[in-house]
């Protein structure tokens, strides 16, 4: 899945948590990484 911009700023697909302020993008991003790493089909 990948990270997307919403009102309020990025986050990982459709349930991931709302990052915001400095360095959002990647912070979801790497809680991709974590869900995959975990074994997330997706």
């Amino acid at each position: 899945m990948p990270v997307k911009k919403v009102k309020g700023g990025y986050r990982w697909g459709r349930r991931g948590k709302i990052y915001r302020g400095r360095r959002a993008k990647a912070r979801a991003a790497r809680q991709g990484r974590a869900a995959y790493a975990r074994g997330y089909k997706g």
